[in-house]
């Protein structure tokens, strides 16, 4: 499946050949290039807000039953085959918050940046020529694209939306890998958070001359230039994103605390101190009896996140 859906050396597939795929009759795969509202063939989505964990609301467009069912079914047969960029961690099977922070374990500087309104940034467009990419012509990548998109952007609440914007993404984490790398760096991205790591960053101290006789000191990698933040935002700009002005972007080196998605990086992968004592406090009360129900349950996902840090950590 996934040699055929690569190979972008034959003929483009058409609709013909969606409808193939999906085990769906073409005629009813043809009436989205139709400028019908979604609700008069029975595809909707219900939109409420979250919480975000900081602050602001979450706006979540959740599809009905028929458009989920559709969906998954694109999904399972023509995304999850797809392969990943190395550096996607967030949306991945077999993939975490873990794996996004080792890469930045124990380096002279670990930056952090944030996108703004990545879904909404993910339009209709965008998707149509990453599905043209992949080799659909024009007719069948706008069939993937209007399934999988709503009001010309990404739905957050969609079940292929987590897959649509690693693809949406791929040459941007090309990219940024390509650029990192020159200066011995790594880059991961979980979702909307982009994490680089650098051995050295600036104009870096002139080392003390040895002593005669003593063996040379190794090399030192060359340490990036400032002007590599420049760079990175261009490259972000260039692939249709913004930073996220509000957090702005943290430079955190290594006499500083490191953070990746949450974790402590410094020397390995750990929780935040906060998050430890957190732990250990609230199994004290646990242990005698001054825990509610929803305080355990609180718990129990803490200490879940704290076991899973521990086994991948070294993995």
């Amino acid at each position: 499946m996934l040699k055929s859906l690569l190979n972008l050396g034959r003929r483009e597939r058409t609709p013909g050949d969606l409808a193939k795929w999906l085990d769906l009759p073409e005629a009813e795969l043809r009436e989205w290039l139709k400028n019908a509202a979604l609700w008069t063939r029975g595809y909707e989505y219900a939109r409420f807000t979250l919480p975000k964990r900081h602050s602001g609301l979450r706006t979540i467009e959740a599809p009905n039953e028929k458009l989920k069912t559709l969906q998954r079914r694109v999904l399972h047969r023509l995304l999850n085959p797809l392969p990943v960029h190395p550096a996607a961690t967030g949306f991945v099977p077999g993939r975490s918050i873990v794996d996004n922070a080792r890469p930045h374990a124990g380096r002279g500087v670990v930056i952090n940046i944030d996108l703004a309104d990545f879904f909404p940034s993910l339009t209709a467009e965008r998707v149509t020529a990453a599905f043209r990419g992949l080799g659909w012509n024009a007719d069948a990548a706008t069939i993937l694209s209007r399934i999988c998109t709503t009001e010309n952007h990404v739905p957050q609440g969609a079940p292929t939306s987590p897959a649509i914007s690693n693809l949406v993404c791929r040459r941007l984490d090309v990219r940024l890998s390509a650029l990192i790398k020159k200066f011995g760096g790594q880059y991961t991205r979980y979702a909307d958070d982009l994490t680089f790591s650098l051995p050295g960053f600036g104009v870096n101290k002139r080392l003390r001359p040895r002593p005669k006789n003593k063996s040379p000191l190794p090399a030192r990698p060359r340490p990036a230039p400032r002007g590599v933040l420049t760079t990175i935002r261009k490259i972000i700009e260039e692939e249709g994103f913004k930073i996220q002005l509000k957090k702005k972007v943290r430079v955190q080196r290594a006499h500083q605390r490191q953070t990746a998605t949450g974790l402590i990086v410094n020397r390995e992968v750990n929780l935040p101190r906060r998050t430890r004592r957190l732990i250990r406090a609230m199994q004290h009360y646990e242990r005698s009896g001054r825990l509610d129900a929803n305080r355990q349950k609180q718990l129990r996902g803490l200490e879940a996140l704290a076991k899973m840090v521990e086994e991948q950590r070294e993995k």
